[in-house]
């Protein structure tokens, strides 16, 4: 059963290649090895659901649209040099993840790609970001752990025959992972001394958010 996912589960191999890529960035201190390999996945993903996103009007679908605009707003942040312009542009990301579901249900135009291609910016949101801040602020190392948990959770699972990356009825977890986002937008709005306070609610609340899986997980399986 495992080698059967492992054949056909892209996410894996989405996560094992993104934190590969993210050790490199730790190590060389420099922002570029995660955005060229996600860059490399996403386009990657997209191809290979071609056939998935070409049936929906316009090419894509409107949901599908604004969930690639964000996208290609994260490939934009390594260039920025300010805080305020990174305030800006996780603001963007921010606002407009959510606009991309409430259209999928309007417009009946819901799919697994979407939402797949849904999770994985957010995913990759939390990851760039992270580095981007261990770049900046090499005392605030402490913020790779929570950016890289999505992804290491994928990887324990899949190996462990487990495909469900949220356990379900912990609907706190989607309420935590906002917080975990906004609080990226206020440590760019605020003063770092400030700003860190709230990074540091949103990385306990996602790590809790995590452990809270890790427990589940490890529960069902003894049951």
């Amino acid at each position: 059963m495992i080698k059967s996912a492992l054949k056909t589960d892209w996410i894996f191999y989405h996560s094992v290649l993104l934190l590969i890529a993210y050790s490199i960035d730790i190590y060389s201190h420099k922002v570029v090895a995660t955005p060229a390999m996600g860059l490399v996945l996403f386009m990657i993903f997209i191809i290979k659901n071609v056939k998935e996103y070409s049936r929906l009007k316009p090419i894509m679908g409107y949901p599908n649209l604004v969930t690639t605009f964000r996208l290609l707003l994260l490939f934009v942040a390594p260039f920025l040099e300010t805080n305020f312009s990174l305030f800006v542009l996780s603001l963007l990301v921010v606002c407009s993840d959510g606009i991309d579901g409430f259209l999928a249900r309007k417009l009946n135009q819901t799919t697994e790609f979407g939402g797949q291609l849904d999770m994985e910016t957010d995913a990759f949101f939390c990851l760039l970001f992270s580095i981007l801040l261990y770049v900046q602020y090499p005392n605030l190392y402490w913020v790779l752990l929570a950016g890289s948990l999505r992804y290491v959770y994928k990887i324990i699972t899949t190996l462990k025959e487990n495909k469900n990356l949220v356990p379900s009825g912990k609907n706190f977890a989607r309420f935590f992972a906002g917080c975990y986002f906004i609080s990226f937008i206020c440590f760019y709005f605020f003063e770092e001394n400030i700003g860190k306070w709230f990074l540091a609610i949103g990385n306990l609340l996602v790590i809790f958010s995590f452990s809270w899986s890790f427990i589940d997980y490890y529960s069902f399986k003894k049951n």
